[in-house]
């Protein structure tokens, strides 16, 4: 006999979107809106430019992120019609060893940090956590240079996914407990990272 297909509620969905509204935006207004589906979560956008795709990815894997924590797993269609990007299909199937418990703690610990940071090198151990990170979003990750921290440049072909590996990576990092900035320069997906002074001032909930 067939069992229906278990979807979350109003308030889980809820609590996941609240969640990933904390996602990097890459400086500018967050493009994307979220429609709810045919048990399923449409994610909208009305730009489709390199920057939009960059944070509607880094909001999608923030709902994937979200959802997992809850022990929801998804499902996701991706580069829909016009305006649609992704169709996110969560159900309750994901085995509790795959839950990303920590990686959505870090969600709301996660601040875009500009401030220059400790010359302490940062371990091989966390760029290798990183690099996975970022090749499991079907992407690339290349050390651009190891000073003051780390600068790492995220390579792929689509903008949606790097999008993905971006907040992949970031949320790798504050793992690890460095601190991070997201940046777009000249066509290029970088990331910083590296230690903060203990003494630093605490920065407030990370700006889009």
């Amino acid at each position: 006999m067939r069992t229906s297909v278990r979807t979350p509620d109003a308030e889980t969905v809820e609590e996941v979107l609240k969640l990933a509204a904390r996602a990097p935006s890459f400086g500018v207004v967050p493009p994307w809106r979220w429609r709810m589906g045919n048990e399923c979560l449409e994610l909208l956008t009305t730009r489709n430019d390199q920057t939009a795709m960059l944070a509607c990815g880094a909001v999608l894997h923030h709902v994937r992120v979200a959802f997992s924590a809850m022990g929801w797993d998804c499902h996701v269609l991706r580069n829909g019609p016009e305006d649609h990007v992704a169709s996110v299909h969560p159900r309750w199937e994901l085995d509790p060893f795959s839950c990303e418990v920590a990686s959505a703690a870090a969600i709301s610990l996660r601040r875009e940090d500009p401030r220059a940071y400790l010359p302490d090198e940062v371990p091989d151990s966390a760029l290798t956590w990183m690099l996975h990170a970022a090749r499991a979003e079907k992407c690339e990750l290349e050390l651009v240079e190891r000073r003051s921290g780390a600068m790492v440049r995220l390579l792929g072909q689509d903008w949606l996914r790097m999008g993905e590996a971006a907040s992949a990576v970031l949320l790798a990092s504050t793992v690890w407990g460095l601190a991070s900035q997201a940046l777009l320069h000249n066509g290029e997906v970088l990331v910083r990272v590296g230690w903060q002074s203990p003494n630093a001032e605490p920065l407030p909930q990370s700006a889009h």
